[in-house]
């Protein structure tokens, strides 16, 4: 085996990334050189890395082909035995040179002996891969920037609320400090997005679950009003303390809360449960559970939820339940969704409770 290169071996499959196996995929070419030293076959692939046309190659002389081939051609036929994974060095004439991966197999049957050649094109790898990595930040720069507008459109939830009772009530001390942690929770997104080649870790302290669940239920108020809903709060867990990011943890309720708000017509049922599961020894979950009396979850959708940019919205970016899976991830956890069509839906969010 050449340096660098990689052998089928007790019928394993070579490792390598990602970049250079697809690469190997999409640019294989294929040759068939007959008992006469002649080539039967070509794969418009292998007329590509050889720069040539397919047409001229078929039925013409190996002698044609760019050296070391030939050689490499015959002595294998000559021998029996492949070759594999072998880097060279042809130089076409006008041409330049170029880096091949050859793999020589000699086949034979009862009426025939033939030589299977496979071409890999290596002067353009480096530059396949840069062009994956780069569409790889292309595409995790516009994930951010769709979840970033999500976020914000959240956020702005807050100020709305704000300036429809500000109207009513000319002031409202409590809103006015809602208001001032919502638009430094908005700057924080922004700044991270600009701080995109290094986001900022999450910063982790000790959270009481039931008063960051009725902070957010709070900044929801007057859309829950609105639609006359009747808010059921049923905390039945005793410990509610957990290790996690506030914003983080908020921004995935608000998610899933706004989901469920959209979800229901007027007068329709909000509850927000909380209970302490038991998990593997020693370890206690706490569950927090938002459900609706919605619209329901069609059975073919559940399984597809949390992908990023499934929606069943008219008008939704399909990134408020990936993200909140993310974060629920990201905190050790885990989120569940339950429903039917027409009878509500249930989702579940899971966190260890903090121990001590």
């Amino acid at each position: 085996m050449s340096p660098g290169g990689s052998t089928l071996e007790n019928g394993e499959l070579p490792t390598g990334s990602a970049a250079s196996l697809l690469q190997e995929c999409l640019a294989c070419g294929v040759l068939v050189v007959n008992a006469r030293g002649r080539i039967a076959a070509c794969t418009p692939e292998a007329a590509a890395h050889l720069r040539a046309k397919a047409e001229r190659l078929r039925n013409a002389p190996v002698t044609s082909l760019p050296a070391p081939l030939p050689k490499l051609i015959r002595d294998a036929a000559k021998s029996g035995r492949p070759v594999t994974n072998l880097e060279i060095l042809p130089t076409l004439p006008r041409r330049g040179a170029m880096t091949l991966r050859v793999s020589i197999l000699p086949v034979k049957t009862r009426t025939q002996s033939q030589i299977v050649v496979v071409l890999n094109n290596l002067t353009s790898a480096p530059v396949f891969e840069q062009n994956m990595r780069r569409l790889d930040r292309l595409a995790s720069l516009g994930t951010l920037s769709a979840s970033l507008a999500h976020e914000i459109k959240n956020g702005m939830v807050a100020i709305k609320t704000f300036t429809d009772l500000l109207v009513q009530k000319n002031q409202d001390t409590e809103l006015t400090e809602v208001v001032s942690r919502e638009l430094q929770r908005i700057n924080a997104i922004v700044t991270q997005m600009l701080r995109f080649a290094a986001p900022k870790a999450a910063t982790f302290t000790t959270i009481h679950m039931h008063e960051l669940l009725d902070h957010s239920l709070r900044l929801l108020h007057h859309q829950i009003a609105g639609k006359s809903i009747s808010l059921q709060r049923r905390y039945e867990a005793r410990v509610d303390t957990v290790r996690g990011d506030d914003a983080q943890l908020q921004q995935a309720f608000m998610n899933l809360l706004l989901n469920a708000l959209e979800a229901m017509n007027t007068k329709g049922v909000l509850t927000v449960a909380t209970e302490i599961t038991e998990g593997k020894p020693g370890t206690r979950w706490l569950r927090i559970h938002i459900q609706d009396t919605g619209m329901g979850i069609a059975r073919e959708n559940l399984g597809r939820l949390f992908e990023p940019f499934f929606t069943t919205k008219k008008n939704g970016t399909g990134l408020g339940l990936a993200i909140s899976q993310r974060i629920a991830h990201e905190h050790q956890g885990a989120i569940q969704a339950q429903g039917e069509v027409n009878r509500g839906s249930t989702f579940s969010f899971s966190l260890p409770v903090l121990s001590g």
